[in-house]
């Protein structure tokens, strides 16, 4: 992170993790249902929902907010990621993509969409 940016506050994290917490339970789904979908423990998602911890993997919360049908943007803005804070970025790649995304203005971000699917028909050919 650059010395500007804050890290979120509990008030944020809280609410990342209450927001998730009550989207699962709308569908009526156990943590370990959940755990089941992604992969991820159910002791982890548990940590992410109670705020323990503070900044879970941005692949993570991507993928919860695609299973959940959430604002991934929303959610990301309140747990701060983004911005110049690459230096400490996961090493997963598809958080440091999701991350360098969220940097990009609208037309960068359908410039960026047509070079992956580009790529992506590339792999198949």
């Amino acid at each position: 992170m650059t010395h500007q940016e804050e890290s979120p506050s509990d008030d944020s994290v809280g609410l990342v993790g209450e927001t998730l917490r009550r989207a699962r339970q709308h569908r009526g789904w156990s943590l370990r249902e959940v755990e089941r979908r992604t992969g991820r423990p159910n002791a982890y998602l548990s940590q992410v929902e109670r705020g323990v911890i503070r900044q879970p993997d941005p692949a993570l919360v991507w993928e919860l907010a695609q299973l959940y049908e959430l604002d991934f943007t929303l959610l990301a803005q309140w747990l701060g990621v983004g911005g110049e804070d690459l230096d400490d970025a996961t090493p997963d790649v598809t958080g440091r993509i999701i991350r360098l995304v969220l940097n990009l203005s609208a037309e960068q971000k359908l410039h960026a969409l047509g070079l992956l699917e580009q790529l992506n028909r590339e792999d198949r050919t």
